[in-house]
């Protein structure tokens, strides 16, 4: 009766043993998970910061279509545009 206790306490070890080693060791381990964990995190503020760039540009390019006053505005600053005679003067600092 003892000898199948035995036995059985072995087994059981035996099994619990190849689980850990599965654990630390095997494919998917848990220094594998971690890593995956971080880089799901990464990509994950990547895509939130890149939504964010989406939005903005989004917001641009409706103002672009809709907004006369920002167009010109950007024409004149950004470029240096004027009306048809019209003198522009440039401020030196």
């Amino acid at each position: 009766m003892h000898k199948r206790i035995y036995i059985a306490v072995i087994a059981f070890m035996f099994f619990i043993g190849i689980l850990v080693l599965q654990l630390f060791f095997g494919k998917g381990n848990l220094f594998e998970q971690r890593n995956v964990a971080q880089k799901i995190a990464e990509y994950e503020f990547k895509v939130d910061s890149l939504k964010q760039i989406i939005h903005k540009d989004s917001i641009e390019i409706e103002r672009l279509l809709n907004d006369s006053l920002y167009k010109e505005e950007i024409l004149r600053t950004r470029y240096g545009m004027s009306r048809e005679g019209e003198k522009v003067f440039q401020m030196v600092k």
